[in-house]
């Protein structure tokens, strides 16, 4: 234990009138480790440290500023274990000033291999924290990495650029941040390409930019063959198809591949064929699909296909049965949009039911409705879904106020959707 750190806790200690007795006691510690550790014959552990300032009454993190010391070897390298344990446990509690502190001192390092050792452990550190769902703070250093740029962890900069990707790809940022996973899938290991390969998909899926999410998916289906990656891929690849112009029997086809994948697979398939039929303009299977949907916990996703098939069968009476029976998980999808599906399907539900509302001349809300999901549709780079609200606002122009005609108009002056994709090929 360094002298500063020692010191602090043997004056604690005195003011209480403890012994190194009493010490162990209330802390939990044997004897033999509390002699050990003030002898100077053991280091000292996070693990000891908390537990001491919790005994002498201190919060955690009180003597965290003494501890620096004890993270460095007799080398004065900073020890792997003990580093990675302490800026874990600081970044996981938001002791903000000791995570920064620690940083300085990884970063500022002077020796270049001891700078790779330490940015090693901050990668570590990150992929921990990224695991435990903490996303945001490894995010934090995954730039780090990022911004030292070093050929010399090239691996681990290619992982940071993917992981930054995944925690930004629901945000504006998504797309510049994709730019340079691109560059880098030839530098990921097979598995963390298979992880780049399916988001990247679920990305342009998101977006609904079709000839990405074909690409992207052969490239998954052709790194692996078989298990889930494998029955993803094949399932997006038949999204994509279908609005390529793919026939209904290659969609039907791919269906098949995947539904022999596994059980789960096998379910969604029923449902994704009678979707395919829908997508088709056979919208007589759609009783069918919804007969299907309806016990399901993710009826959400199937809703608003159901909706739109409906309307365009004039159904308008069933539709608004729709409406009226799912109200209350529509209700929970426009408040719990965040995860990326569930997005993608409120931006469809809201879609479907602005085409609702005009289709049974619930105007002028019908086309506030479809004004705004256009606009959304344009921030997230949803081109196809853009295009369509504007085509049917187009067969209800006349209806429009003054404000709506406003509206489409800046639409209109909209330079298009930024297509700032970048294929790799390696």
């Amino acid at each position: 234990m360094n002298a500063a750190l020692f010191n602090e806790i043997q004056c604690i200690c005195k003011e209480k009138g403890w012994t190194k007795t009493d010490l162990a006691q209330e802390s939990g510690i044997h004897i033999s480790e509390i002699s050990r550790i003030f002898n100077h014959k053991r280091s000292l552990t996070l693990k000891y440290l908390d537990a001491i300032s919790e005994a002498i009454g201190l919060e955690e993190d009180a003597l965290y500023s003494y501890f620096y010391e004890e993270c460095f070897n007799e080398d004065q390298i900073l020890d792997k274990r003990k580093s990675v344990q302490f800026l874990f446990k600081c970044f996981t509690n938001g002791y903000e000033e000791h995570c920064q502190n620690l940083l300085h001192l990884m970063t500022t390092e002077k020796s270049v291999s001891i700078q790779i050792e330490y940015l090693n452990y901050i990668f570590f550190v990150a992929e921990e924290l990224f695991k435990v769902g903490k996303e945001e703070k490894a995010l934090l250093l995954y730039e780090i990495i990022i911004k030292c740029d070093s050929k010399d962890v090239l691996e681990l900069l290619a992982i940071s650029y993917y992981r930054r990707f995944y925690i930004l790809r629901m945000t504006e940022d998504g797309q510049t941040a994709l730019t340079y996973v691109l560059e880098y899938l030839y530098c990921m290991p097979k598995k963390v390409r298979m992880e780049a390969y399916l988001w990247i998909s679920a990305f342009y899926y998101r977006r609904e930019q079709w000839e990405e999410v074909l690409y992207y998916s052969e490239r998954l289906r052709k790194l692996v063959k078989n298990g889930e990656y494998y029955g993803r891929a094949l399932m997006y690849k038949s999204f994509a198809l279908a609005r390529l112009g793919g026939s209904l029997e290659e969609i039907i086809e791919l269906t098949e591949q995947y539904a022999g994948v596994s059980d789960y697979f096998a379910d969604l398939a029923i449902g994704n064929r009678l979707a395919s039929y829908l997508d088709y303009g056979q919208l007589e299977y759609v009783d069918q699909y919804l007969s299907w949907l309806e016990d399901r916990e993710d009826v959400y996703v199937g809703l608003p296909k159901v909706l739109e098939a409906f309307i365009r069968l004039n159904r308008l009476d069933d539709a608004k049965r729709i409406l009226d029976l799912y109200k209350h998980t529509i209700e929970e999808l426009i408040i719990d949009a965040e995860p990326w599906l569930k997005q993608k399907v409120h931006l469809d539900f809201r879609y479907a039911y602005a085409f609702y509302q005009c289709e049974s001349l619930q105007l002028p809300n019908g086309l506030d409705e479809l004004l705004d999901v256009a606009y959304t549709a344009n921030q997230i780079g949803n081109l196809e879904r853009f295009n369509k609200c504007l085509l049917i606002y187009w067969r209800y122009k006349d209806h429009a106020t003054s404000d709506q005609i406003n509206k489409y108009i800046q639409l209109l002056s909209i330079n298009g959707i930024k297509e700032s994709s970048k294929r790799n090929f390696a």
